[in-house]
């Protein structure tokens, strides 16, 4: 990698005659500055030719393994030292110009990315044009980040059509030899009034199937979170935008996340006009009320877990306060599926119980695999289902904006576990479409204590993981493996069941719409209130 560029620097006054064997000899201390700290001289940066114009000085710089913003700023502070302490001169603003980048080999980027000119491709070498770059710029690691981001595009470039490495990892036996149902237990929930479609991938729970989800939901709680020693918190649903930045979902998953914005002021006078606009339209057209607001500042809850590192961000921890383990069911999480809407399975507002915890790496490993264990009895023993647990650990790791190639499974190192339960109406067992992801168990290394600056007081390295619990998925896998009928259902359910009996059903004259429905609903009622 070659990088050559021109070191524009305004002087705090014009340079005169008298300044120029000043000037010669900080040039001097420029040339010596480039190759400071390596080894072969080569390997450091030189001033190709300069030359004075009136308050401005121009060099023009070429480097190798010196980066040509570092080399812009060791021009910037050597100027500054040899010139101020010999003529009082000070340096009032640097820019980077026509500074471009020489890579071996073809690489075939968009010249859309921040920062670029242009791009020239060959066979043998690529060069890489760059747009001015002021101080601000300079003073920021911009041009690592953007030589970060065109190696991570060239892998993902390479690795196309392999987005994600799936490898099972342990299955359940065979459990039903005839299927117990073939129904679709989304279509049932809907037929029988239990949900209700209040938007795009958003549904009312009306008090009953809110029971069934709290009921596999809360079973799970009780017999695997609370044993293993997790407390409960709440965390936030609403995040400013530089968590994001900090986890990195704004760079890898911006696609899929839903923003907040705030109004503009909170005068209610500003807002006449419009809202006397609804009154005589009756309508409320998005683009009038977008004025309205401030511009997206915020982003709705993601993966949960976000609050769980800001918490500890920039916080000392010692041995006595890890690992740290907890749990959040408070609220709704939020990702934009687009085409992707189907029942309960995949909805844009959707409830889980987030698990997080934070410690040493063996530790973070020991939990991930309590956990693992925990939850292969709560399949197997408590809802007695068929399942099977993937790892998923994509070929170049993307999740969260970062990426890195992952050429072998190795479980006790950063990546994800999978949690997939057999859906009999979709198909046979053999079609990996008939397979629902229902959870997670993920290991992140350092992916979150670094950007957060979550820092241990004896140097240790602080590891967390997270496991995430979608209580629309656990309860329409298990429904379509087990059927509405109680008798089908686990002794641990009908425990429940009994203990806790199930709130009456909504109908209305109206109300389930279908004649079908009814009959759904009834056939409901006569299973669990009995």
């Amino acid at each position: 990698m070659r990088f050559k560029g021109v070191v524009r620097i305004e002087l705090s006054r014009s340079l005169n005659q008298d300044d120029s064997k000043a000037l010669e000899e900080a040039i001097r201390e420029v040339s010596l500055s480039l190759v400071k700290g390596f080894r072969d001289p080569e390997d450091g940066g030189r001033v190709l030719s300069w030359r004075s114009e009136d308050r401005f000085l121009v060099l023009e710089v070429e480097s190798r393994r010196l980066r040509i913003d570092e080399a812009a700023m060791r021009v910037r502070n050597s100027l500054e030292a040899s010139l101020g302490s010999s003529r009082r001169i000070g340096v009032r603003d640097i820019e980077l110009e026509s500074a471009l980048v020489e890579i071996d080999g073809e690489i075939r980027v968009s010249t859309k990315l921040p920062f670029v000119k242009s791009i020239e491709a060959g066979d043998k070498q690529t060069t890489i044009h760059l747009k001015t770059l002021g101080e601000k710029d300079l003073k920021k690691p911009i041009l690592l980040r953007l030589l970060r981001l065109l190696s991570e595009k060239e892998l993902k470039a390479g690795w196309r059509g392999k987005t994600e490495h799936w490898q099972l990892v342990k299955e359940s036996k065979i459990k039903f030899t005839t299927p117990i149902t073939m129904e679709d237990p989304n279509k049932i929930l809907e037929e029988a009034g239990l949900v209700k479609r209040f938007s795009i991938g958003q549904w009312l729970y009306t008090p009953l199937a809110t029971y069934l989800m709290n009921m596999v939901r809360e079973i799970f709680i009780r017999e695997v979170v609370i044993p293993l020693g997790f407390t409960e918190a709440v965390f936030p649903k609403m995040y400013p935008l530089e968590i994001g930045l900090k986890t990195g979902h704004l760079r890898g998953t911006i696609n899929s996340m839903v923003f907040a914005s705030l109004p503009k002021t909170y005068n209610i006078e500003e807002f006449e006009e419009l809202t006397d606009y609804m009154y005589v339209t009756n309508e409320a057209p998005p683009e009038e009320v977008g004025n309205y607001l401030r511009y997206p500042e915020y982003f709705l809850c993601y993966a949960q877990c976000e609050p769980f590192y800001w918490f500890f961000g920039g916080e000392l921890i010692d041995d006595a306060s890890i690992p740290v383990k907890w749990f959040d069911r408070s609220g709704p999480s939020f990702r934009w599926e687009s085409g992707g809407i189907y029942g309960l399975e995949r909805v844009i507002e959707f409830h889980r119980v987030e698990i997080v915890w934070l410690g040493r790496p063996e530790q973070v490993i020991q939990i991930r695999n309590e956990l693992l264990s925990e939850y292969e009895k709560f399949m197997d023993r408590v809802l007695d289902i068929e399942w099977r647990e993937a790892w998923v650990t994509p070929w170049y790791y993307e999740q969260s904006g970062a990426v890195e190639r992952v050429e072998e499974f190795n479980i006790d190192r950063p990546g994800t576990i999978d949690f997939e339960l057999w859906l009999p109406y979709r198909g046979p067992r053999e079609d990996r479409k008939a397979w629902l992801e229902v959870g997670n168990l993920s290991i992140h290394g350092t992916k979150f204590t670094e950007p957060f600056r979550i820092k241990h007081n004896r140097g240790e390295t602080l590891w967390t993981g997270c496991s995430g619990f979608g209580s629309q998925r656990w309860l329409t896998a298990f429904l379509a493996q087990r059927g509405f009928n109680p008798d089908n259902w686990p002794p641990k359910l009908r425990d429940y069941l009994n203990r806790n009996p199930p709130p009456e059903p909504v109908a209305t004259v109206t109300y389930p719409k279908t004649r079908t429905g009814r009959e759904e609903l009834e056939k409901l009622v006569k299973f669990l209130w009995r």
